[in-house]
């Protein structure tokens, strides 16, 4: 499984510039797994590397190009807050549910 996990980072390195490769490195294993979970499989379909790595690709370049929904603003003595509790590895995987629906074992438990 770290042969798929280096693939995909691989992939997403020559796509975007990332600074952190540990939060890469966690947010592929996590999506991987939940993948695998979804589709009922041991093994991950050579086939969905690259758009897995694509989609994460571009919520990294999402990401650094926006600061995050406005939570709360005050006018007096002016203060903002960004909303940063948005579970972006969930909002991935859903966004990529269409593609795994292909590679999925249905009835296996």
């Amino acid at each position: 499984m770290e042969e798929i996990y280096n693939k995909i980072i691989e992939k997403v390195k020559e796509l975007t510039t990332i600074s952190n490769e540990a939060i890469l490195k966690i947010r592929v294993t996590v999506l991987v797994r939940k993948a695998l979970n979804f589709m009922n499989r041991d093994d991950f379909p050579v086939e969905i590397i690259e758009p897995v790595a694509e989609h994460l690709a571009l919520k990294t370049i999402q990401e650094t190009n926006l600061q995050g929904n406005i939570s709360k603003v005050t006018e007096g003595d002016t203060t903002i807050e960004y909303d940063t509790s948005n579970n972006t590895t969930d909002e991935m995987f859903l966004s990529l549910k269409s593609q795994l629906f292909r590679f999925r074992k249905v009835g296996t438990v």
